[in-house]
C-alpha cells in the first residue's frame, strides 16, 4: 500500500522527491504556514511530512490525526515540537549523518579564513588600498589550541581536520569522557569557563536547546582570550548576540566567523553586518550538492521505512 505524504516547496532534492513518489502517494504544500500544512495533511489524508524549516507545532499534531512521521531534513530538530509528536505518537526523524564533514569543512574554512584576516585582506584588494602585511596582524593556526564546543560527529570530523593543521584541539562536552575525547587526541576539559580561556579558537557545535540557549554570553566573553575567534556553526541563540556585539566593539576577542544568527536574515542595522573582523555565510555550513543529495536520499528511505513500521536508526523520540 502506498502512503500519502506531503512536501513543501521548496522541497527536498529531487532525487528525495522520486524515491518518495515511487513508493507512495507525494502532495506539495505551497508554504510552511501552520493552516496551509493542516489543510493539506487533512485534506490528503497525510501519513508524513517531509520538514526543513516549518514549525511543526502541538497545534499542527493536535488537528491531524492521520501524522505518523514527521522527517526533518537535516540534524536540527528545534522547529518540531517533539514532546507533542510523542504524545500523538508521531516518529520524528532526522539525518544526523549526511552534512557532518560538511560542517567540519566549513567550520575549518572559517578557522582559516579568521587567521588571516581574509574579508580585511579582500577588501583592501578591491578597495584600491592594498594594505600591506604590517597594517594587520594575521597568524599560522599550527601550534593554535582550538575549543570544539560540543564533540558530536560534526565535532569529531573537526576534531580530525584541526590535527591535520597541527592545532591543539580541546572539547567541552557534558557527555562525552575524557577516554572518549583520548581516543581521537582531543583533551575534555570539564570547565566551560577554563575551556575557554585557553582557547585560541572557539568552534560551536551544540543543538539549541534550554541548556544550551545563550550559553556563550558576558561571562564567557570575559574569560576568553582578546587574540581570540568565535566560530558558531550551530543555533544562533546559543550565542547570546548583544554580548557578542559588546564583545567585538570592546575588543574582548579579536572576531568570528558566523554560519548563524539569533535572526535570521539579520535586520540591516545589526551592528555586526558593519564590523571588517566578522563573516558571515548564510546558514549553509551543511548544504553543498553532495551532502543535500544524501540527505534527501537517506530522509526518503526512513520516512518510507518508518511507515512501514520498520524501526529506523533515526528516529530520535522512541516510544
Amino acid at each position: 500500500m502506498k502512503h500519502n505524504i506531503l512536501l513543501v516547496e521548496p522541497t527536498i532534492k529531487p532525487n528525495g522527491v522520486a524515491l518518495l513518489k515511487e513508493h507512495g502517494c507525494v502532495t506539495m504544500a505551497p508554504d510552511g504556514e501552520a493552516q496551509t500544512l493542516i489543510r493539506y495533511i487533512n485534506e490528503n489524508k497525510c501519513e508524513a511530512i517531509c520538514t526543513r524549516v516549518e514549525q511543526i507545532t502541538a497545534e499542527i499534531f493536535d488537528a491531524c490525526p492521520t501524522l505518523k512521521v514527521v522527517g526533518q531534513h537535516g540534524i536540527g530538530l528545534d522547529n518540531i515540537d517533539i514532546p507533542a509528536a510523542t504524545a500523538h505518537k508521531v516518529r520524528v526523524l532526522n539525518v544526523p549523518d549526511s552534512s557532518h564533514i560538511t560542517v567540519a569543512e566549513h567550520a575549518m574554512t572559517f578557522i582559516l579564513a579568521c587567521s588571516r584576516s581574509l574579508k580585511i585582506n579582500d577588501d583592501s584588494v578591491r578597495d584600491g588600498t592594498w594594505a600591506t602585511k604590517d597594517q594587520r596582524s594575521t597568524h599560522d593556526v599550527m601550534g593554535k589550541t582550538l575549543l570544539i564546543v560540543g564533540l558530536g560527529r560534526i565535532g569529531r570530523a573537526l576534531a580530525v581536520r584541526a590535527k591535520a593543521f597541527d592545532m591543539k584541539v580541546t572539547a567541552y562536552d557534558a557527555y562525552v569522557s575524557p577516554e572518549s575525547g583520548a581516543q581521537i587526541g582531543v583533551e575534555m576539559i570539564p570547565d566551560l569557563n577554563e575551556a575557554l580561556a585557553q582557547a585560541d579558537f572557539i568552534s560551536l557545535h551544540t543543538p539549541l536547546t534550554p541548556q544550551t540557549r545563550g550559553m556563550i554570553s558576558t561571562q564567557q566573553f570575559q574569560v576568553m582570550k582578546p587574540s581570540a575567534y568565535l566560530i558558531n556553526m550551530g543555533r544562533g541563540p546559543v550565542v547570546d548576540e548583544a554580548a557578542l556585539i559588546h564583545a567585538l566593539q570592546e575588543g574582548q576577542i579579536a572576531g568570528a566567523g558566523l554560519d548563524v544568527l539569533e535572526q535570521e536574515p539579520p535586520q540591516p542595522d545589526n551592528p555586526l553586518l558593519t564590523m571588517n573582523n566578522v563573516m558571515f555565510t548564510p546558514h549553509i555550513g551543511g548544504n553543498t550538492i553532495e551532502a543535500s543529495m544524501r540527505c534527501s536520499q537517506i530522509l526518503a528511505s526512513t520516512v518510507l521505512e518508518a511507515l512501514d513500521g520498520k524501526d529506523t536508526y533515526n528516529w530520535v523520540n522512541k516510544f
